[in-house]
């Protein structure tokens, strides 16, 4: 399973005010269901409040089984690894 992740950078008015923040989250299966992608919209929210620095769409991969056995209610430990940067989204 493929993990699409928003990080923003949220403007400081002195260095490490703020840190890196997820914003938002969602899978393969929910970005590619709409032609733009379910990001591409929540991107430009973002952009648009004027409050970020930068902001960035990461892939991730997750182990789909790995998962499902945590969705067992059975306590487990699932590996995230970091495939690269997305690319660019514009709109």
């Amino acid at each position: 399973m493929i993990i699409y992740m928003l990080f923003g950078q949220r403007k400081c008015h002195y260095e490490g005010e703020y840190a890196p923040e997820l914003l938002e989250a969602c899978d393969e299966y929910s970005n590619g269901e709409n032609p733009e992608g379910w990001l591409a919209p929540k991107l430009d929210e973002y952009r648009e409040t004027g409050e970020f620095d930068s902001l960035v769409v990461v892939r991730s991969t997750v182990d789909g089984a790995a998962v499902d056995a945590l969705l067992d209610t059975k306590p487990k430990t699932v590996r995230l690894a970091l495939l690269d940067e997305a690319p660019r989204i514009t709109s």
